[in-house]
C-alpha cells in the first residue's frame, strides 16, 4: 500500500506488523532486491520505518545525523560500527547516536523497525528546547 493511500501521521496510528511484513514480501522489489521498506509513521524528523530483508541482504555503511533504534521484529541480523559487530535476534533493540557509520547484514530472512529521531525529543524547528 502506498504512502498516499495510508496516514503517515495522526494522534493515534495502530499497526499489525505480522500483515505488514507479509504484504511488503509479497511484493516485487523485495523479490527482485531481497530488501524493502516502509515508513508507517512520521512526523517532524521522527521516522518509524518497518524494512523486511531476505538472509545475506546488505544495508551498507551510512552515516545517522540523529539517534536511532533498530529492533528486529522476525529474524536475526548483524549490526556493525566502528570494528564493533553486533548480533541481534528478534525481540532484541539497539541503540546508537548520531555519527556512527553502520553496516546491516541479516543472517536470516528478516524484520525489522527502525526508529530515526531529532537529538532531543522535543525538536521543533526554530524552537529552542525548555528545561
Amino acid at each position: 500500500m502506498s504512502s498516499i493511500n495510508r496516514p503517515l501521521a495522526g494522534p493515534v496510528l495502530a499497526f499489525d506488523l505480522a500483515e505488514q511484513i507479509a504484504s511488503m514480501r509479497a511484493e516485487d522489489p523485495y523479490s527482485r532486491s531481497g530488501r524493502v521498506g516502509r515508513t508507517l509513521a512520521k512526523s517532524g524528523r521522527f521516522r518509524l520505518t518497518l524494512t523486511v530483508m531476505k538472509s545475506g541482504n546488505e544495508i551498507g555503511t551510512h552515516h545517522a545525523d540523529s539517534p536511532m533504534t533498530l529492533q528486529v521484529v522476525e529474524g536475526g541480523l548483524r549490526f556493525r560500527t566502528d570494528g564493533q559487530e553486533y548480533t541481534l535476534g528478534a525481540g532484541q533493540v539497539l541503540f546508537f547516536g548520531p555519527g556512527e557509520a553502520h553496516d546491516i547484514r541479516a543472517d536470516q530472512d528478516s524484520a525489522l523497525l527502525i526508529t530515526v529521531s531529532a537529538i532531543g525529543d522535543d525538536y521543533r524547528p526554530g524552537e529552542t528546547a525548555s528545561a
